[in-house]
C-alpha cells in the first residue's frame, strides 16, 4: 500500500497553487518571542503568552512529550550572558533549567534527550537507570541543527574544514554515519521530515540564497522535484503537521519603507498541492511546536 500511496501523493504535492480561502485548520503551535512562550492558533489566526521564562532569550524551541516544550535559551546569569537549555511545563508554567548548551532535541520513542554544549553531543536519556553518553565531539565545528527523522533517527549538521557536513545517528544501534549525498543536495536549517513521504523537505545546497527551492529528498541524496510553493518569496519550512497533511512555512520579505523585516505564515497542503497565507505580521521564529488541541 505504500509503494502505491507514495507516487500519488507527491505527484500533487509538486502541483502547488496560491489559495486564496485558507481551509479550516485546528490546534495551535508554540513559539518562542524573547522571554515569553506564545501560541498561535490555526483555527483563527490569533496568538497570546503561555509564559514567561525570566531575563532570557528564546533561541530554538521543541517538544517533550504532551505537556512538556524543550527550550534553547540565552540567559542573563549574574550579568553573563550564557546559553542553556531548560524544560517548560505547559500546564502550569513552570520551568528548570537542564543543561549548559546552545542546540536540544527529545527522541520520543528512545526517551532522549540529545542536547548540544557547543563541543560535544549528548545522549541522555529521561528515566534514570540509563547513561549519558558522548554522541560527537566536534570541539571547532558547531552543530547548526538537530532533526528527527524517522523514528529514533537524528540528523545533525556540522562544519569539518569549513565544509558542511549532515551526519546520521541511529538512537536504537548507535551506529553513526556522514550523509555526504544530502549534504550536497540540502541544507538542514530549514527543512522538515514529511512522515508520510518519507521524505526531507529541504533547501537546495547549491540555489542562491535569493532563490533557493525546496526539494522533496530521501535520505540518500536522491531527491524527487520541488515543492511549487509561491515564486519569488523567502520561505522557511517550520513544521509538518501529519494529522493535517499541512506543510507550515515562514515567509519573510524586507518593508519598503523602514527596511525592517517582516513575515508571513503560510501552509501547503501536501496532498492537493495548494498554499495558504494563512497570517500576516506574525513572526514565528525558526522553530515551532504543534498541539493538536
Amino acid at each position: 500500500m505504500k509503494t502505491f500511496l507514495f507516487p500519488v501523493l507527491l505527484a500533487v504535492a509538486l502541483a502547488a497553487c496560491d489559495s486564496q480561502q485558507p481551509p479550516a485548520y485546528r490546534g495551535i503551535l508554540y513559539f518562542g518571542q524573547g522571554a515569553y512562550v506564545m501560541r498561535f492558533s490555526l483555527r483563527d489566526a490569533s496568538y497570546s503568552v503561555v509564559g514567561r521564562l525570566g531575563d532570557t532569550t528564546i533561541r530554538n524551541i521543541e517538544g517533550m512529550g504532551p505537556d512538556y516544550l524543550l527550550i534553547a535559551e540565552s540567559a542573563s546569569v549574574n550579568r553573563i550572558r550564557v546559553s542553556r537549555i531548560s524544560w517548560f511545563k505547559l500546564k502550569t508554567g513552570e520551568s528548570a533549567d537542564l543543561y549548559q548548551g546552545v542546540l536540544a532535541l527529545y527522541l520520543a520513542k528512545p526517551g532522549i534527550v540529545v542536547y548540544d554544549d557547543g563541543g560535544n553531543l549528548y545522549a541522555v536519556p529521561r528515566l534514570e537507570g540509563g547513561a549519558n553518553r558522548v554522541i560527537f565531539t566536534h570541539p571547532h565545528a558547531p552543530v547548526t541543527r538537530l532533526l528527527e527523522t524517522r523514528a529514533g533517527l537524528l540528523l545533525f549538521e556540522t562544519q569539518q574544514d569549513a565544509e558542511p557536513m549532515i551526519h546520521s545517528w541511529n538512537s536504537e544501534t548507535d551506529q553513526q554515519n556522514q550523509l555526504d549525498a544530502l549534504t550536497a543536495i540540502c541544507r538542514l536549517e530549514g527543512a522538515v521530515w514529511i512522515e508520510p513521504l518519507q521524505r526531507l523537505a529541504c533547501k537546495r545546497r547549491s540555489a542562491p540564497e535569493a532563490d533557493e527551492e525546496y526539494v522533496l529528498a530521501d535520505l540518500d541524496g536522491s531527491t524527487d522535484g520541488s515543492l511549487n510553493l509561491p515564486g519569488n518569496k523567502d520561505f522557511e519550512a517550520l513544521t509538518f503537521i501529519p494529522s493535517q497533511r499541512v506543510l507550515v512555512l515562514r515567509e519573510t520579505w524586507q518593508a519598503l519603507v523602514s527596511g525592517r523585516d517582516k513575515h508571513a505564515i503560510w501552509t501547503y497542503d501536501i496532498v492537493t498541492g495548494e498554499s495558504y497565507r494563512l497570517a500576516d505580521n506574525v513572526d514565528l521564529g525558526n522553530s515551532v511546536v504543534y498541539a493538536d488541541y
